[in-house]
């Protein structure tokens, strides 16, 4: 069987974990299959020194105006090469209108979540808001990243059941950190984007409802995003004292410590495909303080303190509820490590390959 990854996302990003999916599908895969990354033109860091990838010329970032031709120029070449190579499978790696003319390969694409669509208020877009739909044309099979995605999909798509399958993600692969960062203060952690649904600022509202939780505890913040101008205004508004709010980024050794050090990771987001941190703090022995969204109950269990997004007074009694139950939390400490353990790269390799085989047969 001769499987291709398209380029779509090594030409989007430089980094990122949905990125880190495919390779780490790619290198479990491998081993028994033909499969290749097919990218030529990409700006992704994680694949120039890496076998198995078709790849032409890195960049350094996308030159003004030119993502367009650029984007073109990749369809093209995968197309002359997907004639010479005859893969069984085309999988794309994001959403990507390009219908590939070599028809002989059945088109598999994910659906990670619908947050777009469920919140198209927030990108100032109408309730019939639909931008996946022509990507999801021509394609024989869709992966939903949980059952709560799978839902949303064929409720906004009008997708047949049969053509969609649920495939968990492993636990992404941080190594353990001996690093010390050196931290001499209790904090709680929040992990990635803060922006629109990911619900940042429903922790700076709960904190300014017991201003004890900033007393004994500082906020640290991993991500690459500066602290934008309308949130630095609501802590001056909630009069939060800025020192206690940390924004610290960095690789995953800097990550891997922060989560084996937390108090707990804070995660409000609205809504979720799945949601890798909450994951990523059970591998690492860290308690998780999550929103009740059901994709995000579905990753972690009975592992999770849970809380209403919508509700800053819940995630405050939540909050305070987790200070005052070492024994529940140790508990779910320890059930949460074991459950990280299950979702695992062999296990969601496996599973695509039975699908890839169900779908040629």
């Amino acid at each position: 069987m001769k499987i291709a990854f398209d380029h779509t996302i090594f030409f989007m990003q430089k980094y990122g974990g949905i990125s880190r999916y495919f390779l780490e599908l790619q290198k479990k895969i491998q081993l028994t299959n033909s499969i290749k990354i097919c990218c030529p033109i990409y700006l992704s860091n994680y694949i120039s020194n890496r076998k198995g990838v078709l790849k032409l010329l890195k960049l350094k970032k996308i030159p003004r105006y030119s993502t367009k031709l650029l984007n073109g120029s990749n369809n093209i070449l995968n197309e002359i090469y997907f004639n010479f190579w005859q893969p069984d499978i085309i999988h794309k790696t994001y959403f990507n209108e390009y219908k590939y003319n070599f028809k002989k390969a059945k088109k598999i694409i994910n659906v990670w979540d619908l947050s777009h669509e469920i919140y198209h208020d927030m990108y100032d877009k109408p309730s019939n808001w639909r931008p996946k739909k022509n990507s999801l044309k021509d394609i024989d099979h869709i992966i939903c990243s949980s059952k709560k995605t799978q839902d949303d999909l064929i409720n906004f798509y009008d997708v047949d059941l049969k053509n969609t399958s649920v495939i968990y993600q492993g636990t992404p692969n941080i190594s353990e950190s001996s690093l010390d960062l050196n931290i001499d203060f209790k904090y709680f952690l929040y992990v990635g984007s803060r922006k629109k649904y990911k619900n940042f600022k429903l922790i700076l509202k709960t904190f300014n409802l017991n201003k004890n939780f900033l007393g004994n505890f500082k906020l640290i913040c991993f991500g690459y995003e500066k602290f934008e101008k309308d949130e630095i205004e609501l802590m001056n508004k909630l009069n939060i004292n800025k020192d206690k709010i940390k924004l610290i980024s960095g690789n995953d050794e800097i990550l891997a410590s922060l989560y084996k050090n937390a108090e707990a990771l804070i995660y409000p987001s609205l809504n979720e495909g799945f949601g890798f941190p909450p994951l990523e703090a059970m591998k690492f022995g860290c308690p998780v303080i999550a929103s009740n969204n059901l994709a995000i109950q579905e990753a972690v269990g009975n592992c999770g303190f849970y809380f209403d997004p919508r509700d800053e007074k819940n995630l405050a009694n939540t909050l305070e509820k987790f200070l005052n139950s070492k024994d529940e939390r140790e508990l779910k400490k320890k059930d949460g490590f074991q459950r990280a353990n299950l979702f695992n790269w062999d296990k969601t390799s496996q599973d695509l390959l039975k699908l890839y085989k169900k779908i040629l047969s």
